[in-house]
């Protein structure tokens, strides 16, 4: 994991580098960076950032987009919801994407699983609250296993502050990696996006 002193370090940069951007969107998870950088170019007025956990994934994605001229839009190293919470401000983000997360197919693996009760309550603390007239930020699930979406309808059905909302919205999506792969093979693929609605959860 990455230390917590890292990731107060990487949050103050996180603050510099979306100045000036209204909207703010988290790719948790993002792997090869590719759904990170596709959606920062569709859309230039968002910053696009992402928490990954692999060194060289983080290393090889910004040198990518540092070589493709994309400013709104940047990686930092955080493994676990830990490192969610430690970068990223409370009440800062749009939206918040997770993407195919590991589903831990075996019943005795279950509590490994990143979206659960506890993931939850942070992401809410890290979503804009709805407030005078204003949208919540959104949290957008999706999966290829049904156990695991199941669980995660299942826990969202548990927590207070949430509400469904459609998965389609105003901006421009690209697909993600393994969205690709899965769409190819005529899988189905389990999505949920839901918004935050109270203040507290």
């Amino acid at each position: 994991m990455t230390p917590n002193q890292e990731l107060v370090q990487a949050r103050e940069e996180l603050l510099a580098r979306c100045t000036g951007f209204h909207r703010v969107e988290c790719d948790f998870g993002a792997a090869k960076g590719k759904f990170l950088s596709e959606s920062a170019v569709l859309n230039p007025t968002v910053f696009f950032v992402g928490i990954e956990g692999l060194s060289e994934r983080v290393r090889r994605s910004n040198k990518k987009i540092n070589r493709l001229g994309i400013t709104n839009a940047a990686l930092w190293r955080g493994w676990g919801k830990e490192s969610l919470d430690a970068l990223i401000p409370d009440a800062f983000l749009d939206a918040l994407h997770v993407s195919f997360p590991d589903p831990w197919p075996k019943r005795r693996h279950w509590f490994r699983r990143l979206v659960n009760p506890e993931f939850l309550t942070i992401a809410a603390k890290k979503l804009k609250a709805r407030d005078d007239g204003y949208a919540g930020g959104v949290l957008r699930l999706m999966t290829d296993h049904p156990g695991y979406f199941s669980a995660m309808k299942q826990h969202l059905d548990c927590e207070r502050g949430w509400e469904e909302v459609p998965w389609e919205d105003d901006l421009e999506r690209p697909v993600t990696e393994f969205e690709t792969i899965f769409l190819a093979k005529g899988e189905p693929i389990g999505r949920v996006a839901v918004r935050r609605i109270s203040p507290t959860l």
